[in-house]
């Protein structure tokens, strides 16, 4: 082998000499090089001039080998190949046929390494090889501005817009480029196409065409390109579903228009963070801009993209739509930006009557919550950080409570203090237990499974002893809580104080803590009779197909029946333990009044509108991490239980002549 020649094909089988039969082809190999040449030796001994050897000179003899395509394969089949022997170091000449049989991804693989095309396929035979991994079997389709190749279940077009070079030797013509398959979700670099007369299918003025193309330059093999689509504004320019090629270049990623081949981009990887949409969207924080870009999950594996930390910048948020702005919140107002210059909303902050969540969950990205901003008489809903929330909420609260401080007296400033306590003493004690009612709703499907039930069974039971003991730890440790408080904030000022009274919430949460519990022991004693079922996830669908008809009615008596208690406790109990609870705390807290009466009004009037402010904000975020309920959505059903739960069951059993 020459200097210039090297190995670019192996074959250990599918291949056959006939005429030399006693030639010994069971240990040898046939070794393609991109030069053309063939040798048939061992493996390993090529490169040993006094090995036994076989060798054909396309470089000599520049004799082509014949070939046709038979389904998915390449027959080679060409006789009187004159072939050079060394063997026991004689040496000689011999013609014998070549019979070889090739599929499409090794014929791929010897296309792209060979320096030109040594296959004759006399027939009408087309066939086109994608870089060096796939070959197919197909007809060249007529077009303008491209080449159109059919085999028989794909399509394929390649924009003469995309060449960046070609090379043409007889019956081949090489284009390379970047050419982005929509169906394959993939770009390819190299394209080879293979048939007689191929110039047939060439533009007269193809030289000219290519030079005139935009260009995006020589790539390393190694670096993955991917197709992606970016709206937003990247680097000062405003896309709208822009068509991009995306490459990861060591530790940078460049982006680049596919249209112009214009450099867009070109940042550490480190600079980058994203959230998740799903489905292949994606924002993306590049450390200056921040806009969407769709790249598919494979696409995204390829280039690393997968592995990208999640956005931190606390000021980035994003529309129902998904489409990403900076908000920036200063002394007097609150922008939401497109990019860090292009402001699309002033809001100034006296404006803002309201900020609250709509919902904790709505989002399916962590630490982002779906917020709604009252001013004038509009409003907006965009998904914030939670912390920016907390801090929005808070400030805006404090604005709000300033303009009234001047106009609300201590006497109501109070009140409503006392109420914030009551809120969070009722979400404490019930609010758990009245989000139950949500998750819980499909049992009153008629059409629900045997599964649905069992499932049931086991989540209630859970949640239930959970309730136990979160209501346990909330009596023993809440009212001692509330007292420190008062007890820190009177040191605080080094006045003295008589809280005695407080000293009644023990026995009142305690009070509150029998009773739920009792209700609670009733409903878990009903499922405890179907216990049998208490079983993991994975068991329940297959132990429910056996049961037999007796245990599948008493599935349904004793679902039916926990789920009655369940109902019971919510819609007829927690009413009367709300009412009682709520008049408890006021009347409890109201003959404490008397030591905030000393104190300098103003100065108490702030510490109460604090105390407010944070019981605002506590209410705004949901139940716990697995539901999408608010806090006070639920404080206010409670209450709403609580004014109509007497009407209720003064209406539907003893009706006295009242109020209905």
């Amino acid at each position: 082998m020459s200097d210039s020649e090297k190995v670019i094909f192996v074959a250990e089988s599918g291949f056959a000499l006939s005429g030399i039969e006693d030639y010994k082809l069971e240990d040898k190999c046939l070794h393609l090089t991109n030069l053309g040449n063939i040798y048939i030796s061992k493996v390993d001994c090529l490169k040993e001039a006094e090995q036994d050897h076989l060798e054909y000179s396309y470089t000599e003899s520049k004799i082509k080998l014949k070939a046709e395509v038979d389904g998915d394969n390449i027959n080679i089949v060409s006789p009187s190949i004159n072939f050079y022997v060394s063997e026991d170091g004689q040496t000689s000449n011999i013609f014998t046929n070549l019979l070889m049989v090739l599929d499409m991804e090794e014929f791929a693989q010897i296309n792209d390494g060979l320096d030109e095309m040594i296959f004759d396929f006399e027939d009408k035979s087309a066939i086109v090889t994608i870089d060096s991994r796939e070959a197919y079997a197909g007809t060249f389709e007529r077009a303008d501005k491209r080449f159109v190749f059919n085999s028989w279940d794909k399509r394929f077009e390649f924009s003469y817009k995309d060449i960046e070079a070609y090379c043409l030797d007889e019956d081949r013509l090489t284009i390379k480029g970047y050419f982005y398959s929509d169906r394959e979700s993939k770009v390819s670099r190299k394209i080879s196409f293979i048939t007689k007369r191929i110039n047939d299918f060439i533009p007269s003025n193809f030289d000219e065409l290519v030079n005139e193309n935009f260009k995006l330059g020589f790539l390393p093999k190694n670096d993955p390109i991917v197709f992606c689509k970016v709206s937003g504004i990247m680097n000062s320019n405003d896309y709208l579903q822009k068509h991009m090629y995306l490459i990861r270049h060591e530790d940078l990623f460049v982006m680049y228009e596919k249209k112009s081949k214009k450099e867009v981009i070109c940042k550490s990887i480190h600079e980058f963070t994203k959230l998740d949409i799903g489905d292949g969207y994606y924002i993306v924080y590049d450390g200056q801009d921040v806009y969407n870009i769709y790249l598919n999950d494979k696409n995204a594996q390829e280039i690393g993209f997968d592995r990208i930390k999640p956005v931190s910048n606390e000021y980035i948020g994003y529309t129902k739509e998904y489409r990403p702005f900076f908000i920036k919140v200063d002394q007097d107002r609150i922008g939401i930006y497109k990019s860090y210059d292009k402001c699309v909303l002033d809001i100034e902050k006296n404006l803002v009557s309201d900020i609250s969540v709509i919902d904790d969950k709505d989002s399916d990205i962590d630490f982002y919550v779906e917020t709604q901003i009252k001013y004038k008489d509009k409003y907006i809903v965009i998904n914030i950080r939670k912390s920016l929330l907390k801090d929005l909420s808070e400030e805006i609260f404090s604005e709000y409570q300033r303009t009234l401080l001047d106009s609300v007296g201590m006497d109501e400033v109070y009140e409503n203090w006392i109420k914030s306590i009551s809120d969070m003493i009722v979400f404490n004690f019930y609010g758990h237990i009245y989000a139950m009612n949500s998750k819980y709703q499909y049992m009153a499907d008629r059409d629900i499974t045997s599964v649905d039930k069992i499932n049931f069974i086991n989540d209630l039971y859970l949640d239930l002893h959970d309730r136990l003991e979160s209501i346990d730890l909330t009596s023993v440790y809440m009212a001692e809580i509330l007292e420190t408080n008062e007890l820190n904030y009177f040191r605080s000022l080094r006045k003295s104080c008589d809280l005695s009274q407080l000293e009644r919430l023990e026995r009142l949460f305690f009070e509150i803590r029998n009773d739920i519990k009792e209700d609670i022991f009733e409903i878990i004693k009903c499922m405890e009779n179907v216990n049998q079922l208490f079983l993991p996830l994975e068991m329940r669908k297959s132990v429910a197909k056996r049961m037999k008809e007796s245990e599948l009615y008493q599935l349904d008596f004793y679902c039916d029946l926990s789920y009655k208690k369940l109902s019971h406790l919510i819609y007829n109990l927690l009413p009367h333990y709300v009412s009682r609870t709520v008049k408890k705390v006021f009347e409890i807290y109201e003959n404490i009044y008397s030591n905030y009466m000393t104190l300098d009004e103003d100065e108490v009037k702030l510490e109460m509108m604090d105390r407010i402010k944070s019981a605002h904000v506590f209410r705004q975020f949901s139940v716990d991490k697995d539901s999408k309920i608010l806090r006070k959505d639920v404080i206010d059903d409670l209450y709403s239980l609580m004014k109509f739960g007497k009407m209720k069951v003064d209406s539907d059993f003893y009706y006295t002549g009242g109020y209905r």
